[in-house]
Parts: C-alpha cells; sequence; structure tokens
C-alpha cells in the first residue's frame, strides 16, 4: 500500500510541475505579445505621422490618431520593454546627430517611455493654446520615433546633408 501512496505524491509532484510550467509558458507568451504589440503600435503611429506630415494634415487630426492602447496595457501586465531591445541607445543608431545626444544610453524601456509622455503632452496642448506650435512637436516626434524604430530593430541611421 505505501507504494501506491509514494507513486501518488510522485504523480501529484509532477502534475505539480506542469501546471507551472504551462503558468509559467502562458505569462511568457502573454509578455512576449505585449512588447510586440508595443512594437506594432509604435510602428503604426511613425507611418501615421509620416503620412499626416507628408499630406500636411491638420495637427489635431494628427494628435488625435496616435495611439497608446497597446502601451497602457502593456504597463498594465508590467511587460519588460527593455526586452524589446536590451543594448541602449549608441550614437552609431541615430548617426550622430547632436540632437538626440541628450538620449545616448538610454534603455529601451525609457526610450519607449518617453515617446509616449511625448504623445500624451503634444494631446494635451493639442487641445489648449494655438499659440503652441503643434506641427513642429509632431515633426519632432516623428524623428525621436524613426530613432526608436531603428534602436529596436538593431539597425543604423544614416544621415547625409544636402548641399
Amino acid at each position: 500500500m505505501s507504494g501506491l501512496t509514494g507513486a501518488g505524491t510522485a504523480m501529484s509532484i509532477i502534475q505539480d510541475f506542469y501546471t507551472i510550467y504551462d503558468r509559467e509558458s502562458a505569462k511568457y507568451r502573454d509578455q512576449k505579445s505585449s512588447t510586440h504589440r508595443v512594437v506594432l503600435e509604435l510602428s503604426q503611429n511613425l507611418s501615421f505621422l509620416r503620412e499626416g506630415l507628408a499630406e500636411n494634415l491638420d495637427s489635431v487630426a494628427i494628435v488625435s490618431g496616435l495611439e497608446d492602447e497597446q502601451f497602457r496595457k502593456a504597463n498594465e501586465k508590467g511587460a519588460n520593454l527593455n526586452a524589446i531591445q536590451k543594448r541602449t541607445l549608441d550614437r552609431d543608431t541615430y548617426g550622430a546627430a547632436k540632437e538626440f545626444d541628450k538620449y545616448h544610453g538610454w534603455s529601451t524601456e525609457k526610450l519607449i517611455n518617453n515617446t509616449y509622455e511625448r504623445i500624451a503632452t503634444i494631446k494635451k496642448l493639442g487641445a489648449g493654446s494655438q499659440a503652441i506650435d503643434i506641427t513642429a512637436r509632431l515633426q519632432y516626434l516623428f524623428k525621436y520615433l524613426m530613432v526608436l524604430i531603428t534602436h529596436i530593430e538593431g539597425n543604423r541611421l544614416t544621415i547625409t546633408s544636402k548641399k
């Protein structure tokens, strides 16, 4: 009889391990999915900014089209945004453009958080004073997103000056 009890206990332990594995595996897939959706949202915001600015769309319309839902959901889940790109931002990524030197060495999470802080700020400013040049802020956000996406992809921008 004691042999059966031991086998039952071993099966119970194995079942517990299966349960733990399933739970951790699901958490990992959910985490990976959350970060992927944030990157997709960033890319879509970049594309929308590009087209909106190129077509001289009203800045209020552009601002209202910027999205942050996936970022908010990922934050609620505690997603590790540094898992998207483990390296920090280096000068080669942004083509040594001086305006981005202040972000040199920033983690991916810090860069992404800064992006969404900028979007939130632009939305609030866009609803306020007409004296604020929202278009200039959107153009800078476009450049910043270009650098961020380039960083995430592990690529490098090449800045060429027009003569």
